[in-house]
Parts: C-alpha cells; structure tokens; sequence
C-alpha cells in the first residue's frame, strides 16, 4: 500500500494544479499517509491516458471506460448515503449506519479484466483505491467490502478475459463531497501509475 499512499498524495497535487485555484496542499483523512509529497508534474506523469479525458488532462468521466494495465474499470454510479447493507452473518443482510459525523460514499463500478491473472475483487490489492474529496482529504475503502451487498465473497476471483462488478465503500466526514477517484493496477506493467475519475457532476 506504500505506492499507494505516494501515487496517491501525487493525486492530490493533481487536483490542486488541475481542479482547484487554492494553492494549498493536499490533506487527507489517513494520517498514515501525511508528510509524503510529489509536484504536480510528477502527478501527471503518473496518471494514465489510455482514453481521451474531458476537462482536466488525464481526469476521466463517471460512466467512461477507463483502462490501467489491462484492468478497465467504469464507475457507473457515485452516492452519497447514511447507510450501506451488509451481512449480517445469517444470510441476509442489514443497513450499517455510519457513526455520528459521517457518511457513506458508494461507487458502483463495473471491471474488465484484460489481464493474464485472476483478480479478487472485494479481497484482492491488485486494484488500489483512494477516494478524494472537495476539501482534498484522501478516504480508503472499508475493510469488509465481501459483506457489502452485491458484492463478491473473498476468493470469488474474476478470471482473465471476464468482468465482474463491484461497489467500493468509502466512510468518509459527513461535509465530504466526493471529487476525485483514483486506482491503480498493481499488477500493471507500471504500478505506480494513477488513473484518475471526475466524481463531480457536471
């Protein structure tokens, strides 16, 4: 996760060069990810332009397919919400609440995988994910995305030359707005490079 967490900071020079006229750095809602830094150039060197972006270079639409290393991935839909369903460990499932002060932020996406390995979705760290928000705080997945709803158990691998879907759970403060989505495929021939989604609603 440490390529992550520098790919990740580069992401929030990016949306301070490219989305935003605050000059101010990046903050983020990890505390292990704070006191590393990347320019805005090295930001844009590592994020992918395998599809031709809208607005700012190498920033992808919701909706558009967007390929990292042979993974494609397409967010289909953001939500903002109090509660996600998960198991509840008897075969059903029930609403999570988030706590007092925070919120859930939902991605449904749909994944493509053009690799040469199976891919676990809900358990797996080949796909790296970082959620970044309107005020540039930095938000990672929950740990038991297997119990979402919809979701595939752990060991359900997608096989190469198949898809699957998933929905990425992020718990992030209740006055987040989500902004940015950013992966990375670390199995790519270059793990360290970011892809990057606009959230926002144009």
């Amino acid at each position: 996760m440490k390529k992550l967490m520098v790919a990740a900071v580069g992401l929030g020079m990016l949306f301070v060069a490219g989305c935003s006229s605050d000059d101010s750095p990046a903050t983020q809602d990890s505390p292990a990810a704070q006191g590393n830094s990347a320019t805005p150039e090295t930001a844009a060197a590592t994020t992918s332009t395998a599809a031709q972006p809208s607005g700012t270079p190498g920033v992808f639409k919701v909706g558009q397919p967007v390929d990292n290393g042979g993974l494609t991935v397409t967010i289909a839909s953001v939500e903002t919400v109090p509660a996600v369903a998960v198991s509840d460990g008897a075969g059903g499932y029930s609403d999570r609440t988030a706590p007092e002060g925070r919120q859930f932020v939902v991605l449904d996406a749909d994944i493509a995988n053009g690799t040469t390995s199976a891919i676990d979705l809900s358990c797996g760290t080949t796909i790296g994910t970082r959620l970044l928000d309107t005020q540039k705080r930095q938000h990672n997945v929950i740990d038991d995305l297997e119990s979402v709803q919809g979701n595939r158990p752990c060991g359900d691998q997608v096989a190469p030359g198949t898809g699957g879907e998933i929905r990425w759970v992020f718990e992030v403060p209740a006055d987040a707005v989500p902004r940015l989505f950013a992966f990375l495929n670390e199995a790519g021939p270059d793990p360290t490079a970011v892809t990057v989604v606009d959230l926002s609603v144009s």
